[in-house]
């Protein structure tokens, strides 16, 4: 049996910015691919210039981190050093870049200088300044910047050729794709990478590792896999939106108490924007024109999710739910009419199908939403709750 002790890191898991997993799930390739680079480059000692593209949260800044990490690692029993500084690009001018890069590199090389001569130091000096700080500096030196869209693009490309001049490795991150105006700048990087979006069962287990990593309990499967299914439903596949999902539950879970499901809907509310006034009363208007099968299929689908504690509806209980609907009014049983229900349901943002359960023996076309075996509700069931009562009264 593992030791979960010795996995366990609490509250650094989520809320330190610079933290690293043991293990990257599902970047082995790109994770082996810039440790091979970067190694080569620093016996060799020959420099770099590095892209890492993606949407922020999808793993740009751990791969680097972590590679560096392993890297310091082996470097060191080889006795083989090089220095590292991390530069957030974000909300920097040029001046105020420089100088941060300054106060480490002097560090590094054990020299002095007065601050207050830099402050006042115009451009061109702290470039001059920048290459004699650098020079002062035996060892291999990577400067990573991160979130390098906030900057000039022309002042950046001047660090890129820079780098080239007086040996720089520097790995860049960027958290969209660059604008068809710097694509000259593209041209400066030795090396490009853009990383993908991952799979919902990918997402599902990096998801699960974050949360085994913050807590010493085991954290209830239903849940990660709709914190997973709520990312693909109303952002994109990335870990960095599931993180932020487990810190703001961290408070609850780490006492171990019990949540509603349907309480995660006012929770998770303000990370999604979900279920805006105006989409309240326009879901309203289109129920309280709908037939009384289909109101009260809904109300008795509204009570499934908040009399259980569950986070999903299966088919099999959603056909049930319409069964016994037409039971109530005497009215005869249609399995296309089932099908619509589930479709409208959906195409007004009442249901969602979670592709943990997708039914790939009976698929017929990805259309078809009868092909799923689990579906979660997209809005809070107590706000649907209240909009069939309020519509039942008109009747």
């Amino acid at each position: 049996m593992i030791n979960k002790s010795k996995n366990y890191f609490g509250s650094q898991a989520l809320f330190d910015p610079y933290f690293i997993p043991p293990t990257l799930l599902y970047r082995k390739k790109e994770e082996a691919s810039l440790f091979s680079i970067l190694n080569d480059s620093i016996f060799d000692d020959f420099s770099l210039n590095i892209l890492y593209q993606g949407i922020q949260g999808i793993g740009k800044k751990v791969i680097v981190n972590k590679v560096i990490k392993d890297l310091l690692i082996q470097n060191n029993k080889n006795e083989q050093t090089f220095k590292i500084i991390n530069i957030n690009c974000k909300e920097k001018n040029i001046e105020e870049l420089i100088i941060s890069l300054l106060v480490k590199m002097l560090e590094f090389s054990n020299s002095t200088l007065n601050l207050n001569s830099l402050v006042n130091s115009k451009i061109s000096q702290l470039w001059n300044t920048f290459k004699i700080a650098r020079r002062k500096i035996n060892d291999n030196l990577f400067l990573v910047f991160n979130n390098i869209e906030h900057l000039n693009p022309k002042i950046f490309k001047k660090f890129l050729l820079l780098g080239k001049e007086i040996n720089l490795t520097i790995i860049s991150t960027v958290n969209k794709v660059l604008r068809p105006s710097t694509l000259d700048l593209l041209n400066e990087f030795d090396i490009k990478k853009k990383l993908n979006f991952f799979t919902y069962n990918e997402l599902y287990y990096i998801l699960k590792q974050r949360a085994s990593l913050a807590f010493l309990h085991d954290i209830d499967k239903e849940l990660i896999e709709f914190m997973t299914d709520l990312i693909f439903e109303h952002y994109v596949p990335v870990p960095g939106k599931g993180i932020d999902l487990l810190r703001q539950l961290f408070p609850i879970l780490k006492e171990q108490k019990n949540i509603h499901p349907f309480e995660m809907y006012e929770i998770w509310k303000d990370q999604f924007d979900i279920f805006q006034t105006s989409d309240e009363y326009n879901m309203f208007t289109y129920i309280s024109e709908e037939d009384i099968l289909t109101i009260l299929f809904l109300d008795n689908l509204s009570n499934f999710f908040l009399n259980k504690s569950t986070y999903y509806i299966t088919l099999k209980d959603l056909k049930e739910l319409y069964d016994i609907s037409c039971e109530s009014l005497g009215y005869d049983k249609d399995v296309n009419e089932f099908g619509s229900l589930v479709k409208m349901m959906q195409g007004i943002g009442i249901l969602s199908a979670s592709k943990k359960g997708l039914n790939m023996k009976n698929r017929k076309s990805s259309n078809n939403d009868l092909n799923y075996d689990y579906f979660f509700m997209v809005i809070n069931p107590n706000n649907l709750k209240i909009m069939v009562d309020a519509v039942f009264g008109k009747i």
